[in-house]
């Protein structure tokens, strides 16, 4: 620029007057703009590497200060960098008689097992360095090895191997750590764990190498071979293990999981593997014979379907009951599916049952099928024939908030109310002629945790009056006595009570009573007014979960929202229902298993012949021997009741019976 300036007289016209005259403008911008190359600075480059940092922390700041991008690209910087330096993972197989030689080092070891058809195929062990050691088979010292509560190991899916071990005739103890759960309660939200995305996450690198074949690190039921030899996927899940377990245990301890993480969900593990292990027994006729009666009765409304269509079609085809709802019969459409077609869904059909007889019939036929298909034929098809029951399989890391869930069969699905669920939990039932079901299920739990995180008085004051709770709620918003609450205004509560926590507005509240918006307005209203502390802990949920990115429960439990953050309304407004929601639902989870947990070890040292079998909902199920029914009855209900102190004190009912249906405490 300076050179440019004194040869100006080289310029001509307008090029030369504008240049001259900028000339004090061009040399001050330049200096704006150069870099300072030559300030006297203390701070080495080698000073700048990235260390370690606390991640919730910075997800704390970077959304308080809107810096969604920028964390986006740090969380991208941290999982693309080694946490560890392992090349290859160095795997050996011993002797039975060399076991030894693979926990010749201090400190906690990892432990992979694979076992199939109850027996153990393989064993393996790593104390860390990317190297592991593997036994075929079993032997004594193998399994008094894992049967030793005083040798601290590491696994990945406790659950899974604990019960693969109890498959097997063997017990595992002292576990200490589990990669699994631990990556569960730092990311509540991701579709899976698998081992070989945790190690690239966490560890920056695969450690488990490439594979067409198999997923080495799946669980210890997976029976996919990485290798000819099926030990060294044991083996390579537990060198990935032990150097995957020091990080995450860090992490877990900087977020303030430790507890959740060593007192709850780890040990839930031992109770729900157990569990799964003993399995329910299922009365096999009784469904046989009940899905017969079904059948006909399925074949009666399908001719009764096909006589009001006038022609013969297929029930199960959309796009053919389409043109015959539609079409043919001309109903009035309903709302589309999202490729634009009439929908043909149950909830549209149902506003339909008043315009043609068809439309009874055919949902009646489809409630039918479901039945049929989902649990007559299906649950049968599931029992072991090893020991003669249902073994389902409990899912501890699907529900972001914390709940329990469960496949094979889905026992989350059976209808809590109504004849269609009674029918079939009448088929579940006791193992033996001399024993019974014992059923003990929480009251209200989660409104219940919503009257102690809200601290409203007269919620608690509704709990404590011994009434209905929502008839009580009734009687406190309206100022009547509960005797005058009559049962439209009971059940307007009842909804409220339940849908406040989960984001229902005054819409929602109107289309499911089938009153006015203004209506249901005024009642949430008086709600709260009568209630106001519920309505400040609901928006300070959602406030500080746009703050934070997170929620917690009672007892820590994390649930990440970056919904809130969204460009998008109805995103944004769906991060707000779960905002409300994780506390309250999450607080339950977290009493129900402390409660499981409670349960379980006062029933092994109390010495009764009882053995939990079934967790649904907010309840569990027993098996019993029926001389002890009442003794375990009131050991399962103190412990239930005393997991957690709320200032609405908890309450759980109990029942027994012969099977399940019969053995629901009453008014459950």
């Amino acid at each position: 620029v300076e050179v440019l300036l004194r040869r100006t007289d080289e310029l001509k016209g307008r090029v030369k007057t504008g240049i001259e005259a900028a000339g004090e403008q061009l040399v001050f911008n330049k200096d704006l703009a150069r870099l300072e190359t030559d300030l006297p600075l203390q701070l080495e480059p080698e000073a700048c590497a990235m260390g370690e940092w606390d991640p919730d922390a910075v997800r704390r700041l970077f959304i308080s200060l809107e810096f969604r991008t920028l964390l986006e690209r740090l969380e991208e910087v941290r999982s693309g960098r080694p946490a560890v330096d392992v090349a290859e993972l160095d795997l050996e197989q011993l002797g039975g008689t060399a076991f030894d030689r693979g926990l010749d080092a201090p400190g906690p070891v990892a432990v992979a097992l694979r076992a199939q058809g109850g027996r153990v195929l393989s064993v393996a062990v790593s104390s860390g360095a990317g190297r592991a050691t593997w036994v075929e088979g079993s032997s004594p010292r193998v399994e008094a090895f894992l049967a030793d509560p005083g040798v601290a190991t590491w696994v990945h899916d406790a659950k899974e191997l604990q019960a693969a071990a109890l498959a097997s005739g063997l017990t595992v103890e002292g576990i200490a750590f589990d990669t699994l759960l631990a990556a569960y309660l730092l990311e509540p939200g991701e579709p899976s764990y698998e081992l070989r995305a945790l190690c690239v996450t966490h560890l920056g690198q695969d450690v488990l190498g490439e594979s067409e074949e198999g997923e080495p690190g799946a669980g210890p039921a997976d029976q996919g071979e990485l290798f000819a030899d099926p030990g060294r996927p044991a083996a390579a899940e537990a060198a990935a293990v032990a150097l995957l377990a020091p990080v995450l245990e860090r992490r877990v301890e900087r977020a303030g999981l430790t507890y959740l993480l060593h007192e709850v969900e780890m040990p839930l593990a031992s109770v729900l593997a157990r569990m799964q292990a003993r399995g329910v027994a299922l009365d096999v006729p009784y469904l046989e014979e009940m899905s017969d009666s079904v059948q006909d009765r399925m074949a009666t409304l399908h001719a009764e379907v096909l006589r009001h269509a006038g022609e013969d079609f297929n029930l199960n085809s959309p796009p053919q009951l389409r043109v015959i709802l539609y079409d043919k019969l001309g109903l009035s459409p309903g709302k589309k599916t999202p490729k634009g077609q009439l929908s043909t869904d149950a909830s549209v059909l149902e506003k339909l049952r008043d315009q043609h007889p068809i439309v009874d019939a055919l949902l009646a036929w489809r409630e039918l099928d479901k039945l049929n298909s989902t649990y007559l034929e299906a649950l049968p098809r599931l029992v072991d024939p090893a020991t003669g029951r249902v073994h389902t399989t409990f899912n501890q890391t699907v529900a972001s908030t914390g709940r329990l869930s469960s496949t094979n069969p889905n026992l989350q699905n059976i209808p809590v109310r109504g004849e269609e669920g009674r029918q079939i939990r009448r088929a579940f039932v006791s193992g033996s002629p001399d024993r019974l079901l014992l059923v003990a299920d929480y009251s209200q739990i989660e409104l219940r945790i919503m009257a102690h995180l809200s601290g409203d008085e007269g919620l608690a004051e509704a709990f404590a009056s011994g009434h209905d709770i929502h008839t009580a709620t009734s009687a406190l918003v309206f100022g009547l006595p509960p005797e005058q609450v009559d049962p439209t205004t009971r059940s307007r509560a009842k909804m409220v009570n339940y849908g406040l926590a989960y984001g229902m507005n005054a819409f929602g509240l109107a289309s499911r009573l089938g009153i006015a918006v203004d209506e249901a307005q005024g009642f949430i209203d008086a709600y709260f007014a009568r209630f106001p502390k519920i309505r400040e802990f609901l928006d300070r949920q959602v406030a500080r979960a746009a703050a934070e990115g997170f929620t917690e429960t009672l007892l820590g439990r994390r649930r990440y929202i970056p919904e809130l953050q969204a460009a998008n309304p109805r995103v944004r407004d769906l991060g707000r229902r779960m905002a409300l929601n994780a506390p309250i639902q999450g607080g339950a989870s977290d009493v129900f298993k402390l409660a499981m947990i409670r349960v379980d070890r006062a029933l092994q040292d109390s010495g009764l012949d009882a053995q939990m079998l079934l967790t649904v909902h907010d309840e569990l199920v027993f098996e019993v021997a029926t001389d002890e029914v009442e003794q375990a009855a009131k050991l399962v209900k103190t412990e239930m009741e005393g997991a957690y102190e709320l200032t609405a004190p908890l309450r759980a009912d109990v029942g027994w019976g012969p099977n399940w249906a019969e053995a629901v405490p009453a008014g459950h």
